[in-house]
């Protein structure tokens, strides 16, 4: 609620830079034409100060000598001297069709607009009427006129009208903005309990109604789909733990019948063989029907941590011992090694569970190599983490097996990893992460890093 809030917020302030932003710009533009064009008006000599420049001598009118006529005109076409008759008595740059006899309309109007199409500027002095003229279409000259009073009264009246108009437009934006907030709120309040996981129903009406409709039709799908998956799941977990109850039963006998026939010394050495054969397929298919069962609990929260304050050093000289003491350390060698402060470190965790995940690592070095192997199991600590590191110098992992598990993307040809993915789901149950790579120079890896509590209480 408070991110859509401050959304709302950052939206009315941006609305407001934006505007003041454009209001600034379009004063900065008029205040840069103003002062670019009056520039450009004001290059030219002021029409009184050249009609003052014009003086009288003995061989009639002419310019102060002090500049020249091209210096005095600069800005003007043309300019010339009218008398008292309307008679041209001194001209510069002329046109041949204005040099003529004017009469006082003529003069009356061209005062007031055009000669010609030229903008003309008059001053009257001494001597008569100083006329000059700028090139056609470079001013526009109008003249407008209105009443006094009605002038008076816009000027008395222009800043109270357009502060009251601002006050009504601001008072309209506050009001419309204030009952769109309230209506968004409302909808991000109803975003909130879908993405919690809760269903919504919200009203339709307003200018928010079309969004509203498609968020209460969101919640109701994601319910249904909820429902749905939940049927599945249920189903799925159901499905694995009854196979796996019905399973044990037969191959509990299988295993039992299998390793009397593999001790029986009255069968051929042959038959024994098969028997242990036998056995091994078996003990393998039991810890597959395990692995099936317990990553099916841990994806649906099915299986409970029964987290404890449990010592990592003890634990993990236990495990390397169990697994020295069974059948399949013949294939490989162990070599344990935990750093002082590693040996002491307190994990709050689910003893039972953390023992899975480094005995089916164990399992697979021994296993998936074709001949001996060596085993390091090493454990340090970083700060408030725990790392165990178990690592052989066997083939490693397969490409395909790395890239499925690195990435999650499993392919067609993608060995089996079960009990790899048993492992990530134990760890990160545990709130920590793993991590599988090659070994250098050959061999796998693998890197569980699990969090330390300094409080055998936690939890």
């Amino acid at each position: 609620m408070k991110t859509f809030t401050r959304m709302i917020g950052r939206y009315v302030l941006a609305t407001a830079a934006v505007v003041l932003l454009v209001v600034g710009l379009l004063l900065g533009a008029v205040v840069y034409l103003g002062l670019h064009y009056g520039a450009a008006t004001d290059s030219r000599v002021r029409i009184g100060t050249l009609a003052e420049a014009l003086t009288p001598t003995a061989d009639g009118l002419q310019l102060d000598p002090a500049r020249t006529p091209a210096d005095w005109l600069q800005g003007y076409a043309w300019a010339m001297a009218l008398d008292d008759d309307g008679s041209v008595i001194w001209q510069h740059d002329l046109p041949q069709n204005l040099n003529k006899h004017y009469t006082a309309s003529e003069i009356a109007s061209f005062s007031r607009w055009y000669l010609d199409d030229w903008p003309v500027f008059c001053w009257t002095a001494d001597y008569g009427l100083f006329v000059a003229a700028v090139p056609r279409g470079s001013v526009w000259k109008y003249n407008i006129y209105n009443n006094e009073q009605l002038m008076n009264a816009m000027a008395a009246g222009m800043l109270p009208a357009l502060a009251l108009l601002l006050g009504v437009a601001a008072a309209c934006c506050l009001l419309f903005s204030w009952r769109g907030a309230r209506r968004l709120q409302t909808i991000a309040a109803g975003l909130e309990t879908v993405a919690d996981g809760g269903t919504i129903r919200l009203s339709t009406d307003g200018f928010a109604g079309e969004l509203a409709d498609t968020v209460n039709r969101t919640s109701e799908q994601l319910r249904r789909r909820n429902e749905i998956i939940a049927r599945r799941d249920d189903a799925r977990t159901s499905w694995i733990a009854g196979v796996s109850h019905d399973v044990r039963t037969p191959l509990a006998l299988i295993l039992g019948w299998a390793e009397q026939l593999e001790q029986d010394t009255a069968l051929p050495a042959a038959a024994r063989q098969k028997a242990c054969g036998i056995r091994t397929q078996s003990e393998k298919l039991r810890a597959l029907i395990e692995d099936l069962n317990l990553t099916s609990k841990l994806q649906y929260g099915a299986q409970p941590l029964r987290c404890q304050p449990t010592q990592a050093g003890p634990l993990l000289r236990r495990l390397a011992a169990e697994f020295c003491d069974s059948p399949l350390a013949a294939r490989c060698t162990v070599a344990l090694e935990i750093a002082p402060d590693a040996d002491k470190a307190i994990l709050d965790a689910d003893a039972a569970l953390l023992a899975r995940a480094v005995e089916n690592l164990l399992h697979n070095a021994a296993c998936h190599n074709p001949g001996p192997v060596q085993v390091q199991l090493s454990a340090v600590r970083t700060g408030k983490t725990l790392r165990i590191t178990i690592a052989d110098d066997g083939a490693g992992y397969p490409p395909a097996v790395l890239h499925a598990l690195q990435t999650g993307e499993a392919g067609e040809n993608t060995p089996h990893i079960l009990g790899l993915h048993v492992v990530e789901q134990i760890i990160r149950a545990h709130g920590g992460t793993v991590a599988f790579a090659r070994n250098a120079p050959r061999g796998a890896k693998a890197v569980l890093v699990l969090p330390v509590t300094e409080d055998p209480a936690a939890r």
